[in-house]
């Protein structure tokens, strides 16, 4: 029966000390396999058998290398390492020449840059760099990967993002959390015009570093200012009427204009550790 078992979830079993099943080896059927929290080092050598996974989740273990044998699955499009002890060295260049790859999750490893020929992977649609220790994002990265939908480079030591990053026409959710963005005006925003989902807690954003034109996102929905400096609710916010969700809370804003009676759609405020001493009644 091994080879026609098409997808198995062996989470939270013990693997570790190479107590892997070797009859996994057989399930020369499978499209998606998850290893999470398994305890392993290494990736088991029984998956280079696998050639039509599609789907391999390895998160929460304790890797250190991507084994080149992941890089012969021709069919893979999801993979998930999250949580791991990943760094450069042990994400192999091959990877991102899977021709069907369009989710890849190395966040809450120990990258210091964005692993190299990644902007090989042209049909990436989810990435998810986040939790690691990366300074800078290459230029030629968002030349080439213009499909990117999701995209989460937070809690890393970005100063800046590259201006490519308005080729990113399709985005639909950027996620730059706990970045030192300080001098970063992040002019690019504005032309992201498909985005709906924008978080930018605590990073640094003042009235004076703050993207102008934010307005002509339409489409955002959940914009997320927590944990900066912004001395006041920038205009630009009251203009976007398709806002779901909006949180500026831990800022130093005093008061909220009559102007947001244009919020029609709001469902979820935080204004909570600010400096409000009123409500306007347009509330």
């Amino acid at each position: 029966m091994l080879p026609f078992v098409r997808g198995i979830d062996f989470g939270k079993n013990d693997f570790g000390d190479g107590k892997f099943p070797y009859h996994v080896t057989d399930m020369v059927g499978l499209r998606w396999l998850r290893l999470n929290n398994t305890r392993l080092d290494s990736v088991p050598f029984e998956l280079s058998n696998l050639k039509k996974l599609e789907l391999l989740s390895l998160a929460h273990n304790n890797l250190r290398d991507i084994h080149s044998d992941v890089c012969q699955m021709s069919n893979l499009r999801v993979l998930i390492c999250r949580n791991n002890k990943i760094k450069n060295a042990g994400v192999p260049s091959e990877l991102f020449h899977l021709e069907d790859l369009s989710v890849v999750d190395l966040s809450f490893n120990q990258l210091r840059e964005v692993p190299g020929e990644l902007e090989n992977a042209t049909n990436l649609l989810v990435l998810n760099l986040s939790h690691n220790l990366i300074e800078s994002i290459p230029s030629q990265l968002f030349i080439r990967l213009t499909d990117i939908m999701y995209l989460d480079v937070s809690d890393n030591k970005l100063d800046t993002l590259p201006p490519q990053i308005r080729r990113l026409t399709n985005l639909q959710t950027l996620i730059v959390n706990n970045n030192p963005l300080i001098h970063a005006q992040l002019r690019q925003l504005p032309v992201l015009l498909s985005l709906e989902t924008l978080h930018m807690r605590n990073t640094a954003r003042t009235i004076g570093n703050f993207p102008a034109g934010l307005d002509a996102l339409a489409n955002l929905k959940d914009l997320d200012l927590s944990y900066n400096d912004l001395a006041r609710v920038p205009e630009a916010l009251y203009k976007l009427r398709s806002l779901v969700r909006l949180n500026l809370s831990s800022n130093d804003i005093n008061e909220l204009s009559t102007l947001m009676d244009t919020w029609e759609t709001l469902e979820y405020l935080n204004i909570s550790r600010n400096r409000l001493t009123e409500l306007p009644a347009s509330l």
